[in-house]
């Protein structure tokens, strides 16, 4: 490694041997790229230092001001890139397909190691059904409206329809809302009737049918690429 470079290693007054020491220097400084733990001292714009602590090589600025790190990897080192195909240096990565972009998480599905697949499949995304809470109650339903002594009950027909019980109602009707009070044949019932307390009524809530349509969530589609080496 040699950080030493004598930009003057020529002159017709120099020492013939000093000059083809600093031209060998300066060699040996390209050669190795400015290697070294610590920065070149003298340094000009697009200088090239291999930092030997961080293992990385860098540039110097256009301004000649400040130290630009060089992205660098190896062909495990994979980059989503907005564009369907590659620059000089890079390859698509093929075996990875049909899949959205996750950042690893502390918990949930997404709780693995970087470089894997987790999460469901588009097919059970797909097949999936939203089932809501179960619910009960109970009720029932009048059958007979009281009204009083001298006024027309009512029944509900089929349809619902509260239908006076007079003259033109009378036989099976007549008879059903007819009772012996007080020695009084003739008397309508007195007092509303209601059907049997159905418990059974309700329902499990609502169940989503499973759907065919191609659904997932919108995304910006890209390459899985990587260096070319």
């Amino acid at each position: 490694m040699s950080q030493t470079y004598t930009a003057n290693c020529y002159q017709s007054d120099h020492v013939a041997v000093t000059d083809m020491a600093n031209i060998e220097a300066n060699f040996a400084t390209l050669r190795s790229t400015n290697s070294g733990a610590a920065a070149p001292a003298n340094t000009e714009a697009g200088l090239q230092w291999w930092d030997t602590v961080n293992n990385r090589l860098k540039i110097r600025d256009d301004a000649n001001a400040t130290w630009l790190g060089v992205l660098q990897g190896d062909a495990s080192l994979k980059i989503w890139v907005y564009r369907n195909d590659t620059c000089d240096g890079w390859t698509i990565d093929a075996t990875v397909t049909d899949r959205v972009l996750a950042l690893k998480g502390a918990g949930g599905l997404y709780n693995a190691n970087g470089g894997t697949n987790a999460g469901e499949s588009w097919a059970n995304l797909k097949a999936h059904t939203h089932t809501g809470p179960s619910h009960s109650h109970s009720h029932n339903h009048q059958v007979y409206n009281y009204t009083d002594h001298d006024t027309t009950g009512q029944y509900y027909n089929s349809a619902g329809v509260a239908t006076n019980l007079g003259n033109t109602t009378w036989g099976s009707n007549w008879h059903i809302a007819q009772q012996n009070v007080a020695g009084d044949p003739d008397r309508i019932v007195g007092a509303d009737m209601y059907s049997a307390l159905d418990a059974t009524a309700g329902g499990t809530g609502a169940t989503g049918a499973q759907s065919t349509a191609d659904v997932r969530p919108q995304a910006a589609i890209g390459t899985l690429q990587y260096p070319d080496l």
